[in-house]
């Protein structure tokens, strides 16, 4: 019977383990890789993006603020947005933000490049 409830008290440990590793994620929007370790500008929105020329969306990129001392959306976005370099990317615009009522803070990012650049 002990044998039985100590597997019984490492299945939230291994749900969180499970939980936690899935925490970002870079959905390419198409096949091309380029750039890695590139300088990412963030946008707050897509209408800002486009308030500077149009723009060819890469990839979308999602994550939280998870494994940091803050969690906050701004947070988040720090940690991930460098992930945009992955896809070709060198800017970002915030296409969800939710600051976390369980503490942690999530954002969608879609990485992309301008047009014209």
């Amino acid at each position: 019977m002990k044998k039985s409830i100590h597997n019984f008290k490492l299945l939230p440990v291994a749900i969180t383990l499970i939980a936690l590793t899935g925490c970002a994620s870079v959905t390419p929007l198409n096949s091309e890789n380029t750039t890695s370790g590139c300088n990412v500008k963030v946008f707050s929105s897509k209408d800002s993006a486009l308030a500077q020329g149009e723009i060819n969306e890469l990839c979308v990129i999602t994550g939280t603020s998870a494994f940091s001392f803050s969690h906050t959306v701004a947070t988040a976005i720090n940690k991930h947005k460098n992930k945009a370099c992955d896809c070709g990317a060198d800017n970002v615009y915030i296409q969800h933000q939710d600051a976390g009522t369980m503490g942690t803070a999530s954002v969608t990012l879609v990485g992309f490049t301008f047009v014209n650049n």
